[in-house]
């Protein structure tokens, strides 16, 4: 785990975040990929043929044999017999006037020419009975396959014929047990059961397609939805709007004219429909809720403990035989309306407020939704359904809204994740950075005993000022300045092994060059239990580490190796001796304080409220680097130019002073107790000392500066140029 991660001698560039090496060849690495022009031209292509498919099959006639509900629908006259024995013609589909519970009986003769081999009639939550001379030929009764309820679920019933039936009579016994529905006659169909299934097809398919999707849709969403949770461990609103549809093609298929030939137990089915009605505000509130970020959420909690009371209590009259849902529907329509309502009023209140700016992608596919799912609810109540039409349209708008914000959220969560990779990765080493590290050894500590190590790399200042800050960085990726590392399950024994291999291999990595062979590492070790405090071993290790330094540095000891050597007393009382030295030795510096940026910020802060209480002058110098108009800018030569102009401030500027690199052409000074008067003599110093080292004329540098004290704020600041 890094510590410093940086060449203590050498500052890095303002706002710049630590990578590794890999990565950084990760992200410069040139990789082939298709031009962006072909993909998307091929996309083009593929959508016009698709559109040009559909829209063939839509304009186009059709090529193959159809049936037509004329062709199959039944043309002879119902009728039933009145109580006085009188005959009431029934219009067929209709309706006549017949008491919950009590059947209703209609009749026709078939013709003498009769040559169809079926008749079906669809049931509307009735039972049904066919008769044909008198004789039982089709019963449609569920009150032993469903599980409760009175009503027989909705579907259709088919009663064989044949030639020989010609001239019988026909009764069809209809009965329900909900007012909506008793005494509901539908179309009679005649003919072959092919046809009759291909005419249902016809009309049906489309839709019972479409809830096919969304359903297979909804899975896919939510399960994309879970995936994203773990990856990223943060919900996403898919979630919610996975159940939402999910939901929806449950209720399609439900209503769905073809359902008896996807399940063998209609009932069930039917039943669900219901159940999905009474619990969709439940998904749909916590979308809503999620995305306005929880600002009602004590409204949405009072709507959903409506909503669960209806449930209770009208799956409760269901399971009593008290009312059937077709009877209770109307409160969960209530339901709906009030959560809808309540939604409508929060968004009004986001809009006034101007706080549903983040949501306004989402909020346009949530309109929709609620007024697709209102016009559905309405044609429950009358003549026409659209079986879900509406409410796919609804989802499918919604849908795609939620994607688009959920591709932009990973972006940013990617963009999130990458930066916070680079910042927790040193530059030169490629190790994490102390407060990633820490983390990471802390997670492990509390799982598995083992072993803290600290190590420290000696003699690094002596490297950089002999040979220079490159060969610091050579031997900084070596093995890194100062870091920590934690080894599970390593025994005592083993830590001696590895340790005496680390250094035989840094030794030999080392004397590869002369510039590098001058360091060496110190390393101070401490055995750890599980579950142990953190801060505490990593004192001790701290300890063993400055023990191996004070003692001939190049070597490791285990602090457990120093209790039994020194007693607790005697090492409290040269703790501070000790850690004094270490801190003169490891904070030593020559020249100038030359610091990063952010080390900079918090020195500059610290210094200017020092100044303001105390009176010191302290002044800022900002050192840019102007490029003449007739010069073209190499990158080369900014570099060059930056790091002469770099060398000659930390060499005319005094130790108690402090420097950094604020930006690509651009120094800043700190300049601490410094008479104003000097200062234009100390920026030409540095200035000559710049030209002398770099040797060109292209870039011209000039400085500003002011006072760093906050009652000086209002002052303007001087500036001079340097031809």
């Amino acid at each position: 785990m890094k510590d410093h991660g940086q060449n203590p001698d050498k500052g890095i560039k303002a706002g710049a975040a630590p990578v590794s090496f890999n990565e950084v060849e990760k992200l410069t690495e040139e990789k082939y990929t298709i031009r962006k022009y072909k993909r998307i031209l091929f996309y083009v292509v593929i959508c016009v043929l698709l559109a040009a498919f559909l829209l063939g099959q839509y304009i186009y006639p059709s090529e193959r044999e159809t049936v037509t509900e004329e062709s199959i629908t039944y043309t002879g006259t119902f009728y039933r017999v009145l109580a006085d024995g009188t005959k009431e013609e029934i219009p067929v589909p209709g309706r006549c006037d017949v008491p919950a519970g009590e059947p209703l009986v209609i009749r026709s003769v078939l013709p003498q020419d009769y040559h169809e081999n079926t008749i079906a009639i669809r049931s509307s939550l009735e039972n049904v009975r066919i008769y044909i001379g008198g004789e039982l030929r089709a019963v449609y009764d569920t009150e032993n396959t469903r599980p409760f309820g009175k009503n027989s679920a909705s579907g259709y019933v088919f009663c064989e014929t044949s030639d020989e039936d010609a001239g019988q009579e026909v009764r069809i016994e209809l009965q329900s047990f909900t007012d909506k529905y008793s005494g509901v006659v539908n179309t009679v169909y005649c003919g072959d059961k092919s046809d009759i299934w291909a005419y249902m097809f016809h009309c049906y398919f489309m839709v019972t397609l479409i809830a096919c999707a969304m359903l297979f849709a909804g899975l896919v969403v939510l399960i994309i939805s879970l995936v994203l949770d773990i990856i990223y461990k943060t919900r996403f609103d898919l979630e919610y709007l996975g159940w939402c549809m999910i939901l929806g093609a449950v209720w399609m298929l439900g209503e769905s004219k073809l359902r008896q030939l996807f399940v063998s137990n209609a009932s069930i089915l039917s039943n669900m429909c219901f159940f999905v009605v009474m619990l969709c505000p439940v998904p749909l509130m916590f979308y809503i809720d999620s995305v306005q970020q929880g600002r009602y959420r004590k409204v949405y909690h009072v709507a959903e403990c409506i909503t669960c009371v209806n449930f209770v209590l009208c799956t409760s009259l269901q399971l009593l035989n008290i009312a059937d849902f077709i009877s209770t529907m109307f409160l969960s329509h209530m339901v709906i309306a009030g959560t809808f309502l309540t939604v409508f009023i929060t968004i009004c209140r986001d809009l006034i407020q101007g706080t549903a700016k983040h949501y306004k992608l989402p909020l346009i596919g949530l309109v929709a939704a609620m007024i697709a799912v209102m016009l559905e609810v309405t044609e429950v109540y009358r003549v026409v359904s659209m079986s879900g039409i509406f409410i796919a349209t609804g989802l499918v708008v919604l849908l795609v809204v939620t994607l688009i914000q959920t591709i932009d959220r990973i972006r940013e969560l990617e963009l999130a994740r990458q930066r916070e990779a680079r910042e927790s990765l040193d530059y030169l080493t490629g190790l994490p950075m102390r407060h990633k590290g820490e983390k990471l050894i802390l997670e492990k500590m509390q799982e598995h005993d083992g072993c803290l190590g600290f190590v420290d790399m000696d003699n690094l200042k002596k490297i950089n000022d002999v040979y220079g800050h490159k060969a610091g960085d050579r031997a900084l990726r070596l093995v890194g300045d100062e870091f920590l590392f934690y080894l599970s399950e390593a025994s005592e024994e083993e830590m001696n092994m590895r340790m005496r291999k680390l250094f035989e291999s840094f030794g030999a990595a080392k004397n590869l060059t002369t510039e590098t062979s001058p360091a060496s590492l110190s390393c101070g070790l401490c055995m750890c239990r599980q579950g142990g405090n953190f801060e505490e071993y990593y004192i001790k290790a701290d300890k063993a580490l400055y023990y191996v330094k004070q003692n001939g540095k190049n070597n490791y000891r285990f602090y457990e190796e120093l209790e039994e050597q020194q007693p607790d007393a005697q090492a409290r009382k040269n703790d501070l001796e000790v850690i004094a030295g270490a801190l003169l030795e490891s904070g030593s510096y020559t020249g100038a304080l030359d610091l990063d940026y952010r080390e900079f910020a918090r020195l500059y802060q610290y210094v200017s409220s020092l100044g303001e209480r105390y009176r010191h002058r302290c002044y800022l110098v900002l050192v840019t680097m102007d490029a003449k108009s007739d010069q073209t800018m190499y990158i080369d030569h900014i570099d060059k130019a930056m790091e002469c102009m770099e060398k000659a401030i930390r060499q005319n500027i005094r130790k108690n002073d402090i420097c950094t690199r604020y930006s690509s052409l651009q120094h800043l000074i700190i300049l601490v107790e410094a008479e104003e008067s000097y200062i234009p003599d100390i920026l030409q110093r540095i200035f000559m000392n710049y030209y002398d080292a770099y040797g060109r004329n292209d870039f011209l540098p000039r400085y500003e500066y002011r006072k760093m004290t906050q009652a000086s704020d209002g002052i303007p600041g001087k500036t001079e140029d340097e031809d």
